[in-house]
């Protein structure tokens, strides 16, 4: 099982990376053409669910209560 500090940490990192990840999305609308930003947006995107699933889900599944959305 994953410490809670630990569990803490990443969670505040993948967040922040989800933060980050929004941000560009909305910098690189209007500074490319369209067909360039639905293809960053799908990245994003992509990336965005890579750390629910693959980061986010498991931290939750051993500290539930970290999980400010439920």
């Amino acid at each position: 099982m994953i410490e809670k500090q630990c569990a803490l940490d990443i969670r505040d990192h993948a967040l922040k990376a989800i933060t980050e990840l929004t941000q560009l999305l909305n910098t690189s609308k209007g500074g490319c053409s369209q067909e360039e930003y639905e293809r960053i947006k799908r990245g994003i995107g992509l990336s965005i669910g890579k750390i629910q699933t693959d980061v986010l889900d498991i931290v939750y599944a051993a500290h539930p209560e970290l999980n400010d959305l439920s």
